[in-house]
């Protein structure tokens, strides 16, 4: 008798020593992939290029054994004829949850509603950060994206709220260019007068303004600003930095 589906999957997992799970509604989240082993391979790299970089640092992680190459055609609900990278197998309510995040940084990740035959393993989120807002700028010889982040809740003053934005720069088949990020406290400095950290996701490409806190003296630290625009140079992601002085309190040291 020809075997069905469930069968040639309960077979590769046998094989892989992956436990069986009753078969069950999920939502897999796939990275990408291609029509052979090949072009899947080339995005799995792609995805271990963005960990060796840190892209997803504090925001999504895997479950052990993912991301791993899964053959279409020994999933129901997937379009045979494919290889695809899996980041994980989610609950259907937890799907979006996670694409939403993944999406802030890879517009070309998805989710498919599958019949499932192994244990769930959903992505986590966070627990550093969560995604507030992203953008995408096409360049000429890619993408730039940029992603704000929003660091815990806290009412310590000893330990504020952060905020961050990483911006990426990836050429047109995906190949990840480069990575930057800054980060800061958003709340008004009592010194400054002015927000801790300022992000424009807006215009040709992202820009931030924050401060720095230098020594302090008598009558209070020094207070630097810094102010960062992101652009591109050929395939080569360029933060351009201006920094400027606005509280000197040097000469107001105890003598």
């Amino acid at each position: 008798m020809k075997a069905n589906g469930f069968v040639v999957l309960a077979a590769v997992l046998a094989w892989m020593g992956v436990a069986e799970a009753e078969p069950q509604p999920a939502q897999l989240v796939i990275w990408g992939g291609g029509k052979d082993t090949a072009e899947a391979e080339a995005s799995l790299g792609r995805w271990q290029e963005r960990v060796k970089n840190k892209v997803w640092d504090g925001t999504l992680k895997v479950a052990e054994g993912y991301p791993r190459i899964v053959k279409s055609d020994t999933v129901p609900g997937l379009k045979p004829g494919f290889m695809v990278v899996v980041l994980g197998a989610c609950a259907p309510a937890e799907g979006p949850k996670v694409l939403e995040t993944l999406k802030a940084f890879e517009p070309g990740a998805y989710t498919r509603d599958v019949t499932w035959a192994q244990p769930l393993a959903c992505p986590q989120l966070g627990p550093e950060w969560r995604v507030l807002h992203s953008k995408s700028w096409k360049k000429k010889d890619g993408t730039l994206t940029a992603v704000l982040l929003q660091g815990p809740e806290s009412k310590d003053a000893y330990h504020p709220t952060l905020q961050a934005l990483r911006v990426m720069l990836r050429a047109p088949d995906g190949e990840l260019l480069g990575v930057d990020e800054r980060s800061g406290d958003p709340s008004e400095n009592d010194f400054a007068k002015q927000p801790g950290f300022i992000p424009t996701l807006d215009g040709s490409g992202p820009t931030v303004t924050y401060l720095d806190i230098g020594a302090g003296c008598t009558a209070g630290p020094n207070v630097y600003e810094t102010r960062v625009r992101y652009s591109t140079a050929g395939e080569t992601l360029t933060p351009q930095t201006r920094t400027e002085t606005l509280v000197d309190n040097t000469h107001n040291c105890d003598r």
